[in-house]
């Protein structure tokens, strides 16, 4: 899978993805109207993260979806068929892509839908939609992040009371809770998710993927530790060409042009 140009296009069985002002829009279009997840679509969004994490030409990741729900979880309903649950998850693969990744939310977010976009930076839902986890309600857990990232953004009590309740909450306790970071109009979540990735992508990519670095480091760090790996990227930083392009277009009161090199 290659891209060589601004509003390139592909289109695979499961995944539909655009590159426009190095701005990739990823939109998953799973089983159903309810957008579930099966393992040909985890296969296909690892191997599209890749390729997208290694192109140049893209800064920044968007996870939206096709349809009036972003996912309500996988196609695995039955426990019988949790052995097979390795192959399904895709959660971890998000969370690792060096790119800020912003996730597109509208309808229901539930199950693993949920996971996904607890694993992208940034979460941006249209108003009226609804998360949470059910898996308790079929004698199951969540089994792509979600007992391990819920907590980390929300806090643990917040989770514990999602996770044991199955509760489905709406986008303004969501906004409440910090789970997302704003609320849109009606359908406008994916319009808001791509002018707050385009203002990103014109950001030096060396800064922005030091500055995401240090941000996620920080949940594992003491703030001794925290601030010697911030002092660290920050000097490392004031070697690169982009950070001369900054000063020098600063000095010139003009844009820089950043080559994120």
């Amino acid at each position: 899978m290659e891209y060589q140009s601004d509003s390139e296009y592909k289109d695979i069985s499961k995944l539909h993805c655009s590159i426009q002002n190095q701005v990739a829009l990823i939109r998953i279009k799973g089983l159903n109207k309810f957008n579930l997840i099966d393992e040909l679509m985890a296969a296909e969004m690892r191997e599209l993260l890749s390729n997208l994490d290694d192109n140049v030409n893209v800064r920044v990741m968007i996870l939206s979806s096709v349809g009036e729900h972003f996912s309500t979880g996988s196609v695995l309903r039955e426990l019988s068929e949790y052995h097979r649950f390795n192959s399904h998850r895709i959660a971890s693969d998000i969370a690792s892509v060096n790119k800020v990744t912003l996730a597109s939310l509208r309808g229901n977010v539930l199950d693993q839908g949920l996971e996904l976009a607890l694993a992208c930076d940034i979460r941006i839902a249209a108003e009226g939609a609804s998360f949470g986890f059910t898996h308790l309600k079929s004698g199951s857990i969540p089994w792509d992040g979600g007992t391990q990232r819920l907590p980390r953004i929300i806090g643990p009590s917040r989770a514990l009371y999602m996770l044991l309740t199955g509760k489905i909450i709406g986008s303004k306790q969501a906004l409440e809770y910090g789970l997302i970071s704003e609320i849109t109009a009606l359908s406008g979540d994916e319009k808001v998710a791509l002018e707050f990735g385009a203002i990103i992508a014109k950001h030096g990519p060396i800064a922005v993927q030091y500055l995401k670095e240090a941000v996620h480091a920080s949940a594992d760090l003491t703030i001794n530790e925290g601030m010697r790996l911030e002092l660290d990227l920050a000097t490392l930083l004031h070697s690169t060409n982009d950070r001369a392009e900054g000063l020098r277009a600063f000095a010139e009161k003009r844009t820089p042009e950043f080559r994120g090199d």
